[in-house]
């Protein structure tokens, strides 16, 4: 699998409900509703999170509300 520097950025002005697959990293400052699944997922101070967590690392900020797995986890 090749190493990419890419990201996606979901913004704190954005609210979306619905599932999101990611390959690379996700940073989320917004609020979700719905399954994350990404290689790395940063989460903002502001954001919320209602649903499950699936990545291979995890830095959370925010308030999460659902299952979270993550082989390395920064809360």
């Amino acid at each position: 699998m090749a190493s990419n520097s890419t990201f996606s950025v979901i913004g704190s002005d954005i609210a979306i409900k619905g599932d999101i697959s990611a390959s690379a990293e996700l940073h989320v400052d917004g609020n979700i509703e719905g399954d994350i699944k990404c290689s790395s997922l940063v989460q903002g101070e502001s954001s919320q999170i209602q649903g499950a967590i699936m990545a291979e690392s995890a830095r959370l900020s925010g308030k999460v509300t659902g299952s979270i797995t993550a082989r390395e986890l920064t809360i």
